[in-house]
C-alpha cells in the first residue's frame, strides 16, 4: 500500500511516536506524586518507562502485524477456531499465575533469610543442589505417572514450601530449599509437555504450538516485571514474608484451575 514505512502507514507511525512521548513524558514526571513519595524515584521512573517502552512495542508490533495480513503478506494468518483459542487461553492463564507466584518467591528471599539470621548461601546452595539432582528423572516420571499430577503435584509443593518459609529455623528453611528444587524442576518439565500433549490430542495444528509458546514467553517476561510491584507492594505492607503469601494465594488459584485439566500421559 502506498505511504507506508516498513508496513506502518504514516498515520499509525505518527500515532505511536505521539503516545510513546506521552508516556515517556509521564514517566519522567508522574502525574501521582504518592508514588515518588512511596517508593524511591529511581524504581519509579524506570518502571513506568519500561512500561511505556514495551506498551509501543506491543503497539507497533499488533499493528505491523495487522498491516501485513491486509496486504496478504501474512499467508498463514487465519482464524483460530473457538476450540483453539479457549484451550489456549485456559492454558495460558494456569501457566502465568505459577509463573507469578515462581518469581514472586525470588525477590525477598535473600532479605527474609537474612532476617532470620540464617546461613543464605547455604540455603541458596541446598535448592540448586536439589534442582540438578532431581531435574535428571522427574520428567520421566511425569511422563509415566501423568502431566497434570505432575501439575498438581507443584502447585502442592509450592504451598508446602511458602509454608515453610515461615518458620524462623534452619531446618524448615532447608526442607523448603529441598522441595523448591523439586517443584522447579516439574514448573518446567509439567506444565509445558501437559499443554503440547493435549493441543496434538484435539487435533489443532502443529504450527499453532509455536503461536502458544510465544504467547507464553512474552507473558512469562510481563509477570516477571508486575511480580518485582506486588512483591514491594506486599513486603512494604507484610514484611519480608508479604511475597511468599501472595504466591501461596495464587498458588492455591492455580491448583483449581489445575484440578479441571484432562491427564495425559508420555509416549
Amino acid at each position: 500500500a502506498g505511504g507506508t514505512a516498513g508496513g506502518l502507514t504514516m498515520p499509525l507511525l505518527l500515532r505511536a511516536v505521539i503516545t510513546s512521548v506521552i508516556v515517556f513524558a509521564l514517566a519522567m514526571n508522574p502525574p501521582l506524586p504518592w508514588l515518588t513519595s512511596r517508593w524511591p524515584a529511581w524504581a519509579v521512573y524506570p518502571t513506568l518507562a519500561a512500561a511505556g517502552l514495551c506498551s509501543l512495542v506491543f503497539f507497533l508490533q499488533k499493528r505491523l502485524h495487522h498491516s501485513e495480513a491486509e496486504g496478504g503478506k501474512a499467508a498463514d494468518d487465519e482464524s483460530r477456531p473457538a476450540a483453539f483459542v479457549s484451550f489456549q487461553r485456559q492454558w495460558m492463564l494456569v501457566y502465568l499465575i505459577t509463573m507469578l507466584a515462581d518469581w514472586l518467591q525470588g525477590t525477598h528471599m535473600y532479605t527474609l533469610y537474612s532476617s532470620y539470621n540464617q546461613p543464605v548461601g547455604l540455603l541458596f546452595g541446598i535448592g540448586f543442589t536439589s534442582s540438578a539432582v532431581f531435574c535428571t528423572f522427574l520428567g520421566l516420571l511425569v511422563d509415566k505417572y501423568g502431566r497434570r499430577n505432575g501439575c498438581i503435584l507443584f502447585c502442592v509443593l509450592e504451598l508446602i514450601i511458602n509454608s515453610l518459609e515461615h518458620w524462623d529455623s534452619f531446618w524448615p528453611l532447608a526442607a523448603g530449599r529441598v522441595l523448591g528444587g523439586m517443584s522447579t524442576s516439574l514448573l518446567f518439565t509439567s506444565f509445558e509437555s501437559w499443554m503440547v500433549s493435549e493441543h496434538r490430542r484435539r487435533g489443532f495444528k502443529e504450527e499453532w504450538i509455536a503461536e502458544t509458546f510465544a504467547f507464553a514467553q512474552m507473558g512469562n517476561g510481563f509477570m516477571a516485571v508486575l511480580a518485582g510491584i506486588i512483591s514491594q507492594v506486599s513486603s512494604d505492607y507484610l514484611g519480608d514474608i508479604g511475597p511468599f503469601q501472595v504466591a501461596i494465594a495464587l498458588t492455591a488459584l492455580a491448583l483449581s484451575l489445575v484440578s479441571f485439566w484432562p491427564e495425559n500421559y508420555g509416549g
